[in-house]
């Protein structure tokens, strides 16, 4: 979905690999809003829907910062 997001994609060093991480991480918080935006249903669902998608557009940076957070935690132990 984002995978052309980042200009220099080919970027290598660490300055790439950190773009990745942080891509995938992004990702990861996207996979988890479709989720919870497609798991409304009638007009509750609606509703929930707008307000996932409002929580979104001001934590969506919050959650992909958790989760690298916490990959970044996996993988030094």
């Amino acid at each position: 979905m984002l995978n052309d997001y980042f200009k220099c994609d080919q970027m290598s060093g660490d300055e790439g690999v950190e773009q990745h991480k942080r891509l995938l991480a992004v990702q990861a918080a996207l996979e988890i809003v479709k989720a919870s935006v497609s798991a409304g249903g009638g007009e509750a669902g609606l509703r929930k829907t707008d307000c996932d998608l409002e929580y979104t557009t001001k934590h969506l940076s919050n959650l992909a910062d958790a989760i690298q957070e916490a990959l970044e935690l996996q993988d030094e132990e």
